[in-house]
């Protein structure tokens, strides 16, 4: 029997992962992902930018289609490689990466909202400003406020 490869290389990749018997709590080096995508190495320091692209390409693709068509959430294990979450862990883990991102972002915003020059904005405008970081206050203490339940759900304490 032949063997059938797929293309884009990350859709092979994934066929092969498969099966292999991918598992939920299962581990992935990075470099078994990058030889799965085919991804050859850099050839000058050039070439870099290339091939850490094309593997964050391929490691995405990855990603977003095991979790749409198998329902498992490839994570980071913050030592180059990858695992597939645990079910019991993935919307905690997914509650906890989400607030974390979306809390960065709110914080970028607040700020880029509190340091605008007043004193040469009108009326309405300095309106609408002060009305938009009023909103934007609220909105973060909703996430994150003493009483989130999204950060009760990701099992972390309120900051």
């Amino acid at each position: 029997m032949t063997d059938v490869r797929l293309f884009p290389a990350w859709k092979h990749a994934i066929k092969v992962l498969i099966d292999e018997g991918l598992d939920f709590g299962a581990s992935i080096a990075r470099a078994r992902l990058i030889e799965l995508c085919e991804i050859a190495p850099p050839v000058s320091i050039d070439d870099v930018k290339r091939h850490d692209l094309e593997v964050l390409q391929c490691v995405s693709a990855i990603r977003d289609a095991l979790l749409t068509a198998h329902s498992m959430d490839l994570i980071s294990d913050g030592r180059g490689g990858y695992t597939v979450a645990l079910p019991r862990d993935q919307t905690a883990i997914a509650l906890a990466h989400g607030l974390r991102v979306i809390g960065k972002e709110m914080r970028r915003m607040a700020m880029r909202t509190s340091f605008v020059r007043q004193d040469m904005l009108t009326d309405e405008e300095r309106s609408k400003n002060a009305d938009a970081q009023a909103k934007i206050s609220r909105l973060s203490d909703l996430m994150t406020g003493p009483r989130s339940e999204l950060l009760a759900i990701a099992g972390r304490e309120p900051e």
